[in-house]
């Protein structure tokens, strides 16, 4: 079971992301999030925070305790950490999902 993501504004497709629990589901991996290349679209640095609320609802629904970045690009660690990623004891980089 995975996660696909597209986020449009209007016609526009502005950025993309693909997520999968682990097999046990404890933990729900971002492998690849990403946002329209160029220097300009209507969503310009709001993909991640929007990417971000549809895996944690996701997250919950099919009962997952943690959100990982896969392999994140290291310019993009700075904003992930704005939106509450840590670095584990396992050097992953995680945040752990509310319940409701």
């Amino acid at each position: 079971m995975s996660f696909d993501l597209s986020i449009w504004s209007d016609l526009e497709l502005c950025g993309l992301c693909f997520a999968n629990p682990n097999q046990s589901r404890l933990r729900v991996k971002i492998v690849r999030p990403e946002g329209k290349p160029g220097k300009t679209h209507p969503l310009k640095n709001r993909i991640a925070p929007l990417a971000l609320i549809a895996i944690e609802h996701y997250a919950r629904i099919i009962g997952s305790r943690f959100i990982e970045i896969q392999e994140p690009t290291w310019g993009a660690i700075p904003i992930y950490k704005q939106l509450g990623f840590e670095f584990d004891a396992k050097g992953r980089l995680v945040m752990a999902v509310e319940s409701d």
